[in-house]
């Protein structure tokens, strides 16, 4: 049974850690809030199908996007800890350093996996997130967990 969880576990950080680099490769820098919140979306979207919302969105992308997680406290609270894991992971092995909390690449030439590319709506999401403090996110965040 034990080996199983840690089989579970090795996946879940798989799958995180391919997440969490092309996240930053394609958007070469984020904070760390930002990163955990996208990398979970970015996986529930993979398997849960496509998004209410497209690319042609415009007004309010950001709350649009962050409106995903309502109704998922449980699941996004169960993913936190494989996310930060999988970070820990990579800036520990030098892959990703962080720098008064914003996340980058150290290189750009990792293979990485396509199965869990974002949407171009999540494409826009990210990067008008930019425009937000880590505050200001997060308390979005809070109130649509």
């Amino acid at each position: 049974m034990r080996n199983i969880r840690v089989q579970a576990e090795s996946i879940q950080l798989s799958i995180y850690c391919n997440i969490i680099c092309q996240t930053l490769q394609r958007h070469e820098k984020l904070s760390i809030c930002k990163i955990v919140t996208f990398s979970y979306l970015i996986k529930q979207n993979r398997f849960l199908g496509g998004t209410i919302y497209t690319a042609r969105n415009t007004q309010d992308v950001i709350y649009k996007g962050i409106s995903l997680l309502s109704g998922d406290f449980e699941g996004f609270c169960n993913s936190v800890p494989y996310i930060l894991k999988s970070l820990h992971l990579l800036i520990s092995k030098g892959i990703v350093e962080f720098d008064n909390d914003i996340l980058y690449l150290t290189t750009k030439q990792l293979e990485l996996d396509s199965i869990y590319e974002e949407s171009n709506f999540m494409k826009k999401v990210i990067e008008e997130s930019k425009t937000m403090t880590d505050k200001q996110f997060m308390k979005e965040v809070t109130y649509n967990v």
